[in-house]
């Protein structure tokens, strides 16, 4: 069946809604659908399921459906018509184009790519391939000039951070499928690095790594506020099936054994030496002579390890405040250490510990899914019983 031409009307249509948008499926059953529309729908820049950013907003209200109960439709399909003059406008092309469907949590905006159809020669997008289209939809454009999923690499320096706005959802996929959704309060960067090896000692009992790898995550807030690299995030970890089942079986894995699948993280530590930048030194007593200050002791300017969690140096209170004591210099001016004075690694756990979080395995697309307190460090593991 067509439906158009009119909102909030139980009717019988065969031609385009008055936007110019239009709903096309074949129902294996009589059903009733009622359409209309938001005019004041959740903004674009809350999308999941397409890496990138930014999204912006391409049609001027959303469309909201309701049907009684219809599960059963046959290749039903969502269109909106896209202004060539609006692309231009908020440069986006036509292959940036997408009808989103607003989450069931009224969250984010879903952005399905393998349900996309665009038409550059009647200027429409669609939603297409769906047997149930209960929900709130909206046309949005992507800012960006790849035209698939926007894949990020993998590496700390500069050229490979990715920025955050600081408002609304991102997501962001990396080289081996990696993928966070990243909601923050204030805008930042992200690096996320595969560190080699992953010990014995980190792990628990029984349990075994699914990858000799880790997922190492340090954004430009990580310092000496731990909490300045906390945000709302949902961590998807790569797993390969074919692995995880050989694994099983190598370690005697039978028909009535349970193998358990997790995501573990090695948890940011409170701030372990105190460390400050940028403030006035602590009052010391005046020196009977003008001596000149002596330098700060070495262990104040030594660049932090590669793995935070093993350098001792960092994780040991008692051997900074001697460090610092054994210096006393003369009350100075307060200069600043460096633009940034906050490190850009935080002290972490020395062992994993297993997400208490809800985790879901996408097996369509091969990952395993959970949401974390805090950005870090993670991997994927395995354990059978």
């Amino acid at each position: 069946m067509l439906l158009h031409e009119a909102f909030n009307q139980v009717i019988n249509l065969n031609g385009d809604f008055p936007d110019n948008s239009k709903i096309e499926t074949f129902s294996q059953t009589q059903r009733q659908i009622l359409v209309n529309q938001n005019t004041s729908p959740l903004t674009a820049n809350h999308v999941v399921g397409s890496s990138g950013q930014p999204f912006v907003q391409l049609s001027q209200n959303a469309m909201t459906i309701e049907t009684n109960n219809a599960t059963d439709l046959v290749g039903a399909q969502i269109e909106f018509p896209i202004d060539q003059a609006t692309l231009d406008q908020a440069g986006v092309t036509a292959d940036n184009t997408f009808v989103a469907k607003l989450s069931p949590d009224r969250q984010a905006w879903i952005v399905m790519e393998g349900q996309k159809s665009v038409n550059t020669t009647d200027n429409t997008v669609r939603l297409i391939k769906m047997n149930n289209i209960d929900g709130e939809y909206m046309a949005i454009g992507r800012k960006t000039v790849e035209t698939s999923n926007v894949v990020s690499p993998f590496g700390q320096s500069q050229q490979q951070s990715v920025n955050v706005t600081g408002s609304g959802i991102q997501e962001l996929e990396f080289q081996d499928g990696f993928r966070m959704a990243v909601m923050a309060t204030q805008p930042m960067t992200i690096n996320t690095d595969v560190v080699n090896g992953v010990s014995s000692s980190m792990l628990g009992s029984g349990e075994m790594t699914v990858n000799n790898y880790r997922y190492l995550v340090t954004s430009n807030l990580a310092g000496v506020n731990p909490g300045l690299n906390q945000m709302m995030t949902v961590v998807q970890l790569p797993i390969n099936a074919q692995r995880i089942m050989d694994m099983a079986i190598r370690t005697g894995a039978g028909p009535n054994s349970t193998v358990t699948l997790a995501i573990a993280q090695r948890v940011v530590l409170p701030n372990p030496g105190g460390a400050v930048g940028n403030l006035s030194p602590q009052p010391q007593r005046r020196q009977a002579d003008n001596t000149t200050a002596e330098a700060p002791a070495a262990g104040n300017t030594t660049e932090p390890a590669t793995d935070p969690a093993s350098s001792t140096a960092a994780s040991d209170p008692a051997a900074t405040s001697a460090a610092t004591d054994a210096s006393q210099p003369q009350p100075q001016a307060a200069q600043p250490a460096a633009s940034n004075p906050a490190a850009t690694q935080l002290l972490l756990a020395p062992t994993f510990s297993t997400l208490t979080s809800a985790t879901v395995i996408d097996a369509a697309n091969g990952r395993i899914a959970a949401a974390v307190p805090q950005v870090d460090e993670w991997i994927a593991i395995l354990k059978v019983a």
